[in-house]
């Protein structure tokens, strides 16, 4: 089995059981996005809800800003993407999410996961950072 397989198989069975609806305590009322990178099949990214389903994904997004990000990443994501693309992607979905969304976050990380290991990339500032004159 892959490293990253395991790995995610351990997180729902172990971790991700405790927040099953019933049990004693349920303190994961969350979904998770995990990106990992394995050195046979490269990067790989997981999305498991907050009932423990696991799913394997190329591209994924929660909450409520995911209905207006995952239409642009049907629209725009393709694999083999360069960072540069990617950046751009997620760039659009930010823009997308502010343009749309009531209650969108103030602020963003891009965080990037590859053979290097995981690291911040960049912050999206607030929209309050544009001058009263222009809003």
């Amino acid at each position: 089995m892959r490293p990253a397989s395991v790995l995610m198989g351990w997180v729902c069975r172990k971790e991700g059981g405790y927040a099953l609806p019933g049990t004693p305590f349920n303190p994961y009322f969350v979904n998770i996005l995990m990106a990992g990178y394995d050195k046979e099949i490269g990067p790989s990214l997981y999305y498991i809800d907050y009932i423990a389903t696991l799913h394997k994904v190329d591209k994924a997004a929660f909450g409520y800003g995911s209905y207006f990000s995952l239409s642009m990443m049907d629209r725009h994501y393709h694999s083999g993407m360069s960072v540069e693309e990617a950046i751009d992607l997620v760039d659009k979905c930010i823009m997308e999410i502010r343009s749309r969304l009531v209650v969108a976050p103030p602020n963003f990380v891009i965080k990037i996961v590859d053979k290097d290991g995981a690291r911040e990339y960049a912050w999206r500032e607030s929209v309050k950072d544009v001058p009263a004159s222009a809003v």
